[in-house]
């Protein structure tokens, strides 16, 4: 039976980060443990569906922390070391090897991607993007492919399919949705994006459905609900993830559709028990209610924070949400979170992909930016006025030409 004083469950992005926070803080040695189901110590997520699946990096080149960082740290690395069954009151957790005894424990267990259950969905080269080794096996696949299917909208979906079209696969997008995204694009940005791909050669099919998948050992098509068969050599499904939290359905942990409920310091509702990331539903202190974030920045901050707080730094966790993605030769950001925005006003172009968009409330407050191809000014504003719950006009955002010479203006 191990023993350790904090143990990090789960070996993703925030596990990462959080032993280094931890060993900037100067822990002793033995004292923290990382438990991964995964064969790989953690290690960067985006570029699975960028750099590392186009073959522009190999696995030494994502990695968190160099490969002798925990030891070198006196960090216990349990990999390929899945937990079982859990035991809060007791603070152990159980697996095939033995047993591990916490003090304080950090979930870190991140999000599983839905999967199909349809006919012909157990067919060879239907994928399914979370992890380093799906990576490798979509990239090895693409050499060899010349048709693929990309199922969804969305920006792992987007991602994917730019980078098998770059890499010469004649790619398809087929998703349920009347556009692109359409849970986060406005209908200006899915319109850009959605030519900007057909004009790279990516066939685009809004509103269908999957029915099935054809094929004998690997799968030869995608059938859709109105007949149409899609010819593939490859299936890509991006159709969003769920909460790791089946370990925790029977105990007291409170969970909440699925992900953790935390509060505004990261605590969940036991003693002595945090979480972070991708498995999360936080308490913002930036929107006063709970978020769920699923994306590379709120792990890698909630993995940092968790850490403080567990070493006795109480404080809340305060963070605007972020994040970036590239498809073909594009870059774009976004900052905080549409679910309270009434309008949403554009700066800049959007037909020439030079452009920005800014989500306001009910109020004019300012709750979430996009940028992409626009001066720097705008970069650094967005998530300064979100933090400071800038009241704009949409007049004001669509006039000025320059909002940095104006921002303490009334707007």
């Amino acid at each position: 039976m191990d023993s350790f004083k904090y143990v990090i469950l789960g070996g993703g992005l925030t596990s990462g980060y959080a032993a280094q926070e931890f060993t900037k803080r100067g822990i002793s040695a033995g004292q923290l443990c990382i438990v991964s189901a995964e064969e790989t110590p953690p290690y960067e997520r985006p570029p699975l569906s960028k750099d590392f699946l186009a073959g522009e990096e190999n696995v030494d080149n994502i990695l968190i922390n160099e490969p002798d960082f925990y030891e070198e740290n006196d960090i216990v690395l349990k990999l390929g070391t899945a937990v079982t069954k859990v035991n809060l009151d007791k603070k152990q957790l159980y697996t095939k090897n033995g047993t591990i005894n916490y003090e304080k424990l950090l979930i870190a267990t991140g999000a599983a991607p839905h999967t199909f259950d349809l006919p012909g969905a157990h067919l060879n080269n239907i994928f399914y993007l979370r992890q380093v080794d799906d990576a490798r096996q979509i990239r090895e696949q693409a050499q060899k492919a010349e048709k693929a299917v990309v199922i969804g909208g969305s920006f792992i979906a987007m991602e994917t399919a730019s980078v098998l079209q770059s890499q010469g696969v004649d790619t398809t997008m087929v998703f349920p949705e009347t556009r692109v995204w359409q849970a986060f694009f406005t209908p200006e940005m899915s319109a850009f994006f959605e030519k900007y791909y057909r004009d790279r050669g990516v066939t685009i099919l809004p509103e269908q459905e999957i029915d099935s998948f054809a094929g004998k050992e690997k799968v030869t098509h995608v059938v859709t609900k109105s007949g149409d068969k899609l010819p593939a050599d490859m299936v890509v499904a991006g159709i969003g993830v769920s909460a790791n939290s089946d370990l925790f359905t029977d105990s007291a942990l409170q969970l909440d559709d699925g992900a953790i409920r935390v509060n505004r310091f990261l605590e969940t509702n036991l003693p002595d028990v945090l979480a972070a990331g991708d498995v999360t539903r936080y308490r913002s202190t930036l929107y006063e209610r709970p978020l769920h974030i699923e994306h590379w920045d709120n792990a890698v901050a909630q993995g940092r924070h968790a850490a403080s707080v567990m070493l006795g730094e109480i404080q809340p966790f305060e963070h605007v949400p972020y994040f970036f993605s590239d498809v073909f030769d594009l870059s774009y950001e976004f900052w905080g979170d549409t679910q309270d925005a009434v309008e949403a006003v554009h700066r800049g172009s959007v037909e020439d992909g030079k452009f920005s968009t800014w989500w306001l409330d009910a109020d004019g407050r300012l709750v979430a930016a996009f940028v992409m191809n626009r001066p720097d000014e705008e970069r650094a504003l967005a998530p300064r006025w979100i933090k400071s719950h800038k009241q704009l006009s949409a007049d004001w955002l669509r006039s000025r030409e320059t909002l940095q010479a104006a921002d303490g203006e009334e707007s």
